[in-house]
């Protein structure tokens, strides 16, 4: 596997492909910056005089990475997304039809719900150590479907403390419509998050519009919207810090900078071990995709608890082997 980068560029400048590689020219500089296109997951256009060629969309699409444009606060309003950059991706799409709102999607539905609010767990470390235990307790209890509305019960538990920690002056989660400067960034961060894991699963051959979780007819990543969850601790993790030292006044260039650097150095734990989160998500998506050829199989999901019978190196072995056999 290359190196993977998300390139963010938030002001004039013209990109164009040059063998192989991006090439970004801003104004009044006579020496352009490249970049090799197969380096790139995620290029996260942030200003309305950037002019992109043709052959940037084609070639990043031919490497599969996805290109996020970003509007007003620099919050992502639109992703273009690869296709057909796997062959699995016909068979894989009809296994998912398959088991569409059967037993086997409640029990993955089931792990992620678990994985999300283990992940709360692990942020609310830093500031209600009562409320880790609870939510740590709350993980193991989860059903298939998550029928008694766990996810939903943690959630009520946690935010309001999650606020309070950082004195900020709402104390909610403002998904849509955020004015103050902390829901902004959970946001900011989740949809960057998302790109990331719409890429994944896209170059996995998966489609995005089934769920296992998110059945929404009406969203085309209903998928995306599953995977994110036992990742959101790290934004959540990440903006938690970012308040303890900074003035979170606004929403700025300095703070959306520190939330993508901050990002990109995140390690994700996987059976024991930890791995970047590029590699860590692949992981997590892989093993999705081994979960559909044999349904028995469990999901490997950061903060996961050691498995009876199950190495750490087991488990890694087989979506690694799996990952590389698909790429």
């Amino acid at each position: 596997m290359s190196i993977q980068h998300l390139v963010s560029i938030e002001r004039e400048a013209s990109l164009s492909i040059e063998t192989g590689r991006l090439k970004i020219l801003f104004p009044k500089t006579e020496s352009p910056h490249f970049i090799a296109a197969r380096d790139i997951a995620v290029l996260l256009l942030a200003n309305p005089r950037i002019r992109v060629s043709l052959a940037v969309f084609q070639e990043l699409a031919k490497q599969g990475a996805v290109i996020v444009f970003a509007g007003e606060k620099y919050l992502p309003c639109s992703i273009a997304l690869p296709i057909g950059v796997n062959l699995e991706g016909a068979k894989r799409s009809f296994l998912q039809a398959k088991y569409l709102k059967d037993i086997h999607s409640k029990r993955w539905w089931q792990q992620l719900v678990a994985a999300k609010i283990r992940g709360q767990a692990v942020v609310a470390e830093n500031f209600d150590t009562i409320l880790a235990k609870r939510l740590r307790l709350l993980s193991g209890q989860v059903e298939p479907g998550d029928d008694s509305a766990l996810e939903a019960q943690a959630a009520q538990a946690y935010w309001p403390a999650f606020f309070k920690s950082i004195h900020n002056p709402i104390n909610f989660r403002d998904k849509y419509g955020a004015t103050d400067p902390v829901n902004i960034g959970l946001n900011y961060g989740y949809a960057i998050l998302r790109a990331i894991i719409a890429r994944s699963l896209i170059s996995a051959g998966l489609c995005l519009n089934f769920g296992v979780g998110h059945c929404r007819k009406d969203n085309p990543f209903n998928l995306a919207e599953d995977f994110i969850e036992p990742f959101r601790f790290l934004v959540d993790s990440i903006i938690w810090r970012l308040a303890q030292r900074t003035t979170f006044i606004d929403f700025d260039k300095n703070i959306k900078k520190n939330i993508l650097s901050s990002l990109l150095l995140c390690q994700v734990s996987l059976a024991d071990k930890n791995y970047r989160l590029f590699y860590g998500i692949d992981f997590a998506v892989n093993s999705f995709c081994l979960s559909l050829e044999d349904p028995r199989r469990k999901l490997i999901l950061p903060n996961q608890p050691p498995r009876p019978g199950k190495t750490a190196s087991a488990l890694l072995w087989q979506a690694k082997q799996f990952y590389d056999e698909t790429q």
